[in-house]
């Protein structure tokens, strides 16, 4: 086995498992926003330079890739998480006045941070 690509490997799942307790603290305390940045830049040069294996260097490493998808699939959810209760925190904040059509009846429209032109 390849021990650079075991050390990457290991490096990813640490800034993983970093990364998910600061998602859930950037939450609470804003000041843990910068380290958590840092720590997705770190993971950005760590797959980059995974990036440059072959695909036959990852046999053996089933196990270790398996837990980094899992990690990896609960760090997005957990950054979606926090992305939907702000944007219910800003629906809460800044109701949007209704809106009417030429005809008088309320129109539709679609609620959310995300979907304003800002």
């Amino acid at each position: 086995m390849n021990k650079e690509l075991q050390k990457l490997l290991d490096s990813l799942v640490e800034k993983l498992e970093e990364e998910k307790k600061l998602i859930i603290l950037s939450l609470k305390d804003s000041q843990y926003i910068e380290k958590l940045n840092q720590v997705i830049e770190e993971k950005r040069e760590i797959l980059s330079r995974l990036s440059r294996f072959e695909a036959k260097d990852f046999e053996g490493f089933k196990e270790k890739l398996e837990h980094i998808k899992t990690l990896s699939q609960i760090n997005l959810n957990l950054a979606a998480n926090n992305a939907q209760f702000i944007e219910e925190i800003f629906s809460s904040i800044f109701d949007e006045p209704k809106k009417y059509d030429q005809s008088g009846t309320v129109q539709q429209h679609q609620k959310g941070l995300f979907n304003k032109k800002i």
